[in-house]
C-alpha cells in the first residue's frame, strides 16, 4: 500500500511511501515533471506489468522541488542509461533487492548517442536509408541538452523533441 501524507499541511512535511522489495528507485529528478520523460524512456505505460510509484513536484532541501520514481521488478539490464542520461541526468538510481539498497549510481549525460533517436533533419541519410543508424554528439553538458547529428549537422534540444526517441 502506498500512503502519501498531505504535503499542504504545515504540521506534516514528510512523505511516507512504502518500500519496494525488488526494483529501482530513481530520485532527485529535476526539474519537476521530468519523471514523465523517464517513464517514456523506460517504456512504462498502462500495460507495464509491475507496480510503479510516481511522485511529482515533491519538496527537496537540495533542489527545492523534485520527482521520484519507484519501479518494482525492474533491473539494471532493463534500463537504457544513455537514454536516461539525455532526459534526467544528475538523478540517482538505487538498485533494490530484498528491501535493501545494493548499489547506487548517478545518471550522467552521455557524450555520444547511437540508434536511440530519430534525426529531425528531413534530408538526413538516416531518414532516407533504413540501414544507417542515427548518431549524435552531445553539445551541451547542462540543461537543456543539445545534440548534433553527425551526418547532417542538424542541432536540436532533446527536451523539445522528446518524440524523436525510438
Amino acid at each position: 500500500m502506498i500512503l502519501l501524507s498531505n504535503l499542504e499541511e504545515k504540521t506534516k512535511k514528510e512523505l511516507i511511501v512504502a518500500k519496494i522489495d525488488n526494483g529501482i528507485v530513481i530520485d532527485h529528478i529535476t526539474p519537476p515533471g521530468r519523471a514523465f520523460y523517464a517513464l517514456k524512456a523506460l517504456n512504462i505505460d498502462e500495460n507495464f506489468p509491475h507496480s510503479v510509484f510516481v511522485a511529482i513536484n515533491l519538496p527537496s532541501r537540495k533542489f527545492g522541488r523534485k520527482d521520484i520514481l519507484k519501479i518494482r521488478n525492474m533491473n539494471r539490464e532493463d534500463l537504457n542509461i544513455k537514454k536516461l542520461g539525455l532526459l534526467i541526468s544528475g538523478s540517482n538510481i538505487a538498485y533494490i533487492k530484498d528491501y535493501k539498497i545494493i548499489e547506487k549510481e548517478k545518471i550522467k549525460i552521455p557524450k555520444k548517442i547511437s540508434g536511440l533517436l530519430k534525426c529531425p533533419g528531413l534530408n538526413c541519410i538516416t531518414s532516407q536509408q533504413e540501414d544507417v543508424e542515427s548518431e549524435f554528439k552531445v553539445l551541451d553538458n547542462h540543461d537543456p541538452i543539445s545534440l548534433r547529428c553527425v551526418y547532417c549537422d542538424v542541432i536540436f534540444n532533446i527536451h523539445e523533441n522528446i518524440s524523436l526517441m525510438l
